[in-house]
């Protein structure tokens, strides 16, 4: 006998949380063909079958006061999925990153009897002394990162270390790779190549692009013969990208293209915003300088938890927090200059041993974080919840005669 088919509602709120999102719709089809997906999230969850009610691609912050500066877009999200989950209920919830949104989305969820899973949970590095009240939004997290298991693993709630994704997906850059990708963009084989990867999120745009740039100005001061590329994390952001490059007169230099995988494997070293990115280049092998800057709220936030012993540095770099060590350079907050990030990225440059530690050293992020068929380990959770959840919807709904669909006793937050 066919299975009833499953209602999974899925949450991103930014770029990264949009590919995760694709993928795992893809997997939980591949499970389950007849089950329904929808939710909140952008193009690329769309184009793998899942219904999108509100493009929120647009929404993606890090920090404290960052995430509370998109209230507005959010309440109007919110406001959609309110009024989509009481028409359709889920039998599951996945919210995948999108920390403040999704942790309060997950509680009001909760409220309604839909049980409810995270996928890529807030940040520990940033949210960690919150795990326990974080925990109480989610019926089940699934965890990408050792401290993630860790902080979130010493909660009531249930908690799977599933690794990361990532590390099925992208492996070291052979040189075979590179002469490849450097071939398909019409680049020298032995150019000297700068990958420049301001972020996917508007407020990284705006604050990291032009010091970026401008570092990369200095760098061709120095080798006239250098070449840069820049992916466009989203279509959206093209505009102000391309102004920044020609107010810097760097639009013969600055190839602006898609696909930050080809842009990573192709480039001796990478100017980078914090985040998904760095994991990427870490995995496929590529030196990298860090930079980020978060609000002054974030900042303060911190500083009073790591004086209160809660966390232990400012450090965002993910492959420093993974390896425990300063194995990448990063600058942040008031360190976060042009001229600082160009003098690092020059010693890089000209120094190919110090280039090759750094990727022997990154090569221990694939040990930390890799689990087999990560993907397919969430997605088969996923369907397992949601069936049992709908199982158990069944059997309340069996014991009410028909037509007494008032009486719901998973309505209103009243919980099984």
């Amino acid at each position: 006998m066919r299975p009833e088919p499953l209602r999974i509602f899925l949450s991103t709120g930014e770029v990264s949380g949009d590919v995760v999102g694709a993928l795992l719709a893809a997997r939980i089809l591949e499970e389950r063909p007849e089950t329904s997906l929808y939710g909140v999230g952008g193009s690329r969850m769309k184009a793998a079958g899942v219904s999108i009610d509100f493009d929120t691609n647009h929404l993606g912050t890090v920090g404290v006061s960052e995430a509370f500066s998109k209230l507005p877009a959010h309440w109007r999200a919110l406001g959609r999925i309110r009024a989509r989950v009481r028409r359709d209920r889920p039998d599951a919830a996945v919210l995948i990153g999108n920390d403040v949104f999704n942790v309060l989305l997950g509680r009001w969820l909760r409220s309604r009897g839909v049980t409810t899973i995270s996928y890529f949970p807030p940040q520990v590095w940033i949210w960690g002394v919150f795990a326990r009240f974080i925990s109480r939004s989610f019926d089940l997290i699934l965890s990408s990162f050792p401290e993630e298991q860790r902080l979130y693993g010493a909660t009531p709630v249930r908690t799977i270390f599933v690794g990361h994704y990532l590390c099925n997906v992208l492996s070291p850059t052979t040189p075979e790779e590179r002469t490849a990708v450097r071939a398909r963009i019409g680049l020298p084989e032995d150019a000297l190549v700068i990958g420049v990867l301001p972020g996917s999120r508007a407020h990284e745009i705006r604050s990291l692009a032009g010091a970026l740039l401008d570092a990369v100005a200095g760098l061709s001061r120095r080798r006239g013969e250098l070449r840069v590329l820049l992916p466009l994390a989203e279509p959206l952001y093209g505009e102000r990208i391309r102004s920044e490059i020609r107010s810097r007169g760097l639009g013969d230099r600055v190839e602006v293209l898609e696909g930050s995988h080809d842009v990573m494997r192709a480039s001796d070293l990478l100017l980078t915003a914090s985040g998904t990115a760095t994991l990427e280049a870490a995995l496929l092998g590529i030196p990298m300088v860090v930079a980020y800057r978060v609000a002054w709220l974030t900042q303060t936030v911190v500083r009073t938890a790591i004086r209160l012993g809660l966390m232990e540095s400012e450090t965002l770099a993910l492959p420093n927090l993974v390896l425990g060590e300063a194995t990448v350079p990063e600058f942040g907050q008031s360190a976060m200059r042009a001229e600082a990030i160009e003098k690092e990225a020059w010693d890089l440059v000209s120094r190919p041993e110090r280039r090759q530690s750094m990727r022997t050293a990154l090569a221990g992020m694939r040990e930390r974080l890799s689990q087999a068929d990560t993907l397919g380990q969430v997605a088969r959770a996923v369907v397992a919840e949601a069936a049992a959840a709908a199982g158990r919807q069944s059997q309340v709904v069996g014991l009410f005669p028909v037509g007494a669909a008032a009486s719901d006793p998973l309505k209103d937050g009243n919980r099984t």
